[in-house]
């Protein structure tokens, strides 16, 4: 009987981080997604920045 009272502490513990996590999370945020590059700034949709990506070396290929 203790193990169950325990569980459901833990189980509305968690349920009661979540709901604090999704209210503090912007509506427009999608899955966490970063919609701007984290060097340069420019919106980038959450693909890769071009502008970036043009100064990685590839080693030729």
């Amino acid at each position: 009987m203790v193990l169950v009272l325990i569980g459901i502490a833990i189980a509305i513990l968690i349920v009661v981080i979540l709901i604090i996590k999704a209210s503090k999370t912007p509506s427009r945020d999608v899955l966490g997604i970063n919609l701007h590059c984290m060097k340069c700034g420019i919106k980038t949709s959450g693909s890769k920045c071009p502008k970036c990506e043009k100064d990685t070396k590839s080693f030729g290929v």
